[in-house]
C-alpha cells in the first residue's frame, strides 16, 4: 500500500474501532429510541454504520438499486452489528488493498475508486458522530477518544 492507502486504512480503522466501542455501549432499552425525533432511531443508526463501508464499495461498482434494497433488507440483530460492521471492514480492506473498478451510481454519479474509498471513510465518520450525539442526548457518560 502507499502512503494514502496506509493513512486510509488507519484512519478508517480508528472509526471502525470506536463505533464499536459506541455499539458496545448501547443498553437494550435503548434500541428503539429516537433522541431526535423524527430522525432515525439508535438501533437504525447502529445497523447503518455496521454496514455501510460495504454497502459504499457495493454502490461504486456498480450495484443496483434493487440489490441494494435487498442488500439493506438483511436484518442485522443488535447482537450481531459489531461482527457485521467488521466484516464490512475486512470488505472495505480488501477493496482498499487490491483496488477495483467503479461503475456510474444508479443515481448517475461517477468517481474514482480512491474518491468512493474516502467517501465510505467520511461517510463512516458522519455517522459514528450521530451515534455519539445520540448516546450524548440519551445520558452516556462516554469515555472515548474519537481521533488520533
Amino acid at each position: 500500500m502507499n502512503d494514502w492507502q496506509q493513512a486510509l486504512d488507519r484512519h478508517v480503522g480508528v472509526g471502525v474501532r470506536t463505533t464499536r466501542a459506541l455499539i458496545r455501549l448501547i443498553q437494550p432499552e435503548d434500541w428503539d429510541k429516537h433522541p431526535i425525533p423524527g430522525k432515525r432511531s439508535v438501533y437504525e443508526v447502529a445497523v447503518h454504520l455496521a454496514v455501510l463501508l460495504e454497502a459504499d464499495l457495493r454502490i461504486a461498482t456498480g450495484a443496483t438499486a434493487d440489490e441494494m434494497g435487498q442488500f439493506y433488507a438483511i436484518p442485522v440483530p443488535p447482537d450481531q452489528l459489531v461482527d457485521r460492521l467488521d466484516r464490512s471492514w475486512q470488505y472495505y480492506q480488501d477493496r482498499l488493498a487490491s483496488g477495483f473498478a467503479t461503475e456510474p451510481t444508479y443515481w448517475g454519479v461517477s468517481d474514482s475508486s480512491a474518491g468512493w474509498l474516502m467517501e465510505a471513510a467520511v461517510h463512516l465518520y458522519h455517522h459514528r458522530s450521530q451515534l455519539f450525539d445520540y448516546l450524548n442526548l440519551l445520558g452516556y457518560d462516554i469515555k472515548l477518544n474519537l481521533f488520533e
